[in-house]
């Protein structure tokens, strides 16, 4: 007898059938597959002219949405408390809000266009 232990590299194995495979493309014969159809394929330049002819101009993008009158509001009392606290507070507090407003209403034209 011999010594050799059989180890699992020298077992024999099975293969079991996947239950994922197909039962119908297992149980035909070879000869009963057909083969796919020849499809007359058009030249490249026929291809390539359609392909042309609908070259578009890209998109632009969607313009930022316009802030809200409380985020307009909040934006305008920064940039006023930021020209009076420039001049060391004392500029007219009216003559500072107007200024921010223009200066918002610009940026904000800025963005949307």
């Amino acid at each position: 007898m011999s010594s050799k232990r059989k180890t699992p590299a020298r077992t024999k194995t099975t293969k079991v059938p996947s239950p994922l495979a197909a039962p119908a493309a297992a149980t035909q014969p070879a000869s009963a597959v057909s083969a796919p159809a020849a499809v007359e394929m058009p030249s490249p330049a026929v291809q390539l002219a359609p392909e042309r002819a609908r070259v578009e101009a890209p998109k632009a993008a969607p313009p930022p949405p316009r802030p809200s009158r409380e985020e307009r509001h909040r934006l305008i009392a920064k940039v006023a408390y930021g020209y009076a606290e420039r001049a060391g507070f004392r500029n007219n507090p009216v003559e500072d809000w107007l200024n921010a407003e223009r200066e918002v209403d610009a940026r904000l034209e800025r963005l949307a266009s």
